[in-house]
């Protein structure tokens, strides 16, 4: 980009597309987020896509980007149709709000997951991570083949909603549950009506619309009466304020300065579902898919859980902070694979942004992913290098670009889930690589990036065998 010229979104780039439909029919696929990545290789990292008339402005410049995002709730909003899709599902929590709506709900929400409160639900991590620990153990004496985006979805949904509301389920154990059933329906269902160019659904209800609406009305039930039934345990245990034991309570507690409704309750109850299951899970699913192909970082992982704890598991929280090289997996897998690629914004006045003259109401796709895979911001940028992450990682790597990692967003609407998910993802990588070795028994090339509500690898088989004893 230029230091003294303006640049107009008219005169931006723009791939090939149809007629009419603009670029919709190849966006419109399970990978658009690839899509992207390949429109990026054919027009630089600024230019323009359009959908049946209506136009985005796509950026993988992570400077750019950086500002955008820093520039929010201000100078840019989350795009108006998410908010618009999830208000008329009835969610209207932290996720979807915008300015002032924004500031109100991120402060008790925040607190609720802060990082003295994930210490209080550390137990529940634990104790979903032993069940898993006893059905892989099952799994390797059986030589059974996993999909362990499926079962690592199990461990993450019933972390989620014991945090979210103390509401046990047994999705690990395959124990059947409607509360995850309706959630299934309904997280595809508000990806395909965020991306949809007409809203079908409000003139003619198809059976999946109508499932829908069932499905929503189930969980907005079940998620009141826990409301409901967490008001009547603060009053009746006042001890649970020093110490709420779920998310619900952690914010009704905040929420004595705030007067949130039972609806903005819901709201972000149903935002820290939303945001809890997929994302964490996917994450995990790609650590794997490394971790199979990676058999002497398994065994470092393993060294190092050795050293840090002496149990099965690592029982006491203070053990997180050890587990460097586990966490060093993470970050490397969610910098190779980002479950959200991309993330779609819009702007609240005319503003520039690097010459670059934005005006109100102009639709933008962050391109995240780009960025984090150049060989200007990390050396040897394809390869699996978690020391890359370590404060003594190899002197090879001279570039690394940590600010360029949008996995958790950004600006003052970075996730405030971050410090959950990040102890879920280092706990259970460190415990299945202290007790495991893994074998990929499909080719990896034949593993697909498939995006949904978040971007997930398809056709992830692993076998499960007992650790290599050295």
């Amino acid at each position: 980009m230029s230091d003294n010229q303006l640049i107009k979104i008219k005169n931006l780039k723009s791939p090939k597309g149809a007629f009419l439909l603009g670029h919709l029919p190849q966006f419109n696929t399970y990978n658009k987020h690839q899509v992207l990545e390949r429109w990026v290789e054919e027009c630089g990292d600024l230019f323009k896509i359009h959908f049946v008339g209506k136009e985005f402005v796509v950026s993988a410049n992570p400077d750019f980007n950086n500002k955008m995002l820093r520039l929010r709730p201000e100078g840019f909003k989350r795009f108006s149709k998410i908010d618009e899709i999830l208000k008329e599902m009835g969610v209207d929590g932290v996720f979807n709000a915008e300015g002032n709506r924004w500031k109100r709900h991120r402060k008790p929400t925040a607190e609720a997951l802060s990082v003295k409160n994930v210490k209080a639900f550390y137990p529940i991590i634990l104790d979903k991570t032993k069940s898993v620990l006893e059905k892989f153990k099952d799994y390797a004496q059986q030589k059974t083949i996993v999909d362990v985006q499926k079962e690592f979805m199990a461990f993450t949904i019933d972390i989620t909603t014991e945090i979210a509301f103390g509401h046990k389920l047994d999705t690990i154990n395959n124990k059947s549950n409607s509360f995850q059933k309706h959630l299934e329906v309904i997280f595809p269902m508000i990806n395909e009506r965020v991306t949809a160019p007409i809203p079908t659904w409000r003139y003619f209800k198809r059976k999946k619309d109508k499932t829908l609406d069932v499905s929503l009305k189930s969980i907005e039930k079940v998620i009141h009466g826990f409301i409901d039934d967490a008001k009547k345990r603060l009053t009746e245990n006042p001890k649970l304020k020093e110490q709420p034991s779920n998310f619900l309570e952690a914010l009704l507690v905040e929420n004595e300065d705030v007067n949130f409704t039972d609806e903005e309750i819901y709201g972000n109850v149903f935002t820290m579902l939303l945001a809890g299951e997929d994302t964490t899970s996917n994450s995990l699913s790609w650590c794997m898919f490394y971790l199979a192909q990676h058999p002497e970082i398994v065994m470092k992982v393993r060294e190092e859980a050795k050293a840090i704890y002496t149990e099965n598991i690592p029982d006491s929280y203070e053990y997180v902070d050890g587990l460097k090289y586990a966490h060093a997996v993470a970050q490397e897998a969610m910098r190779l694979k980002p479950t959200t690629p991309q993330l779609y914004l819009e702007s609240n006045e005319d503003i520039t942004v690097n010459n670059v003259s934005i005006p109100k109401g102009t639709s933008i796709i962050l391109q995240n992913k780009v960025a984090q895979t150049q060989d200007h911001y990390f050396s040897n940028p394809n390869d699996f290098i978690p020391q890359r992450w370590l404060t003594n990682g190899c002197p090879m790597h001279k570039n690394h670009s940590p600010n360029v990692m949008r996995a958790f967003g950004g600006g003052a609407r970075y996730c405030p889930g971050m410090h959950l998910a990040k102890t879920e993802m280092i706990v259970l990588i460190s415990v299945l690589c202290k007790h495991f070795d893994f074998k990929l028994e499909v080719n990896p090339e034949t593993i697909r990036e498939r995006f949904e509500f978040t971007m997930y690898p398809e056709n992830l088989k692993v076998t499960f065998l007992p650790a290599t004893k050295r």
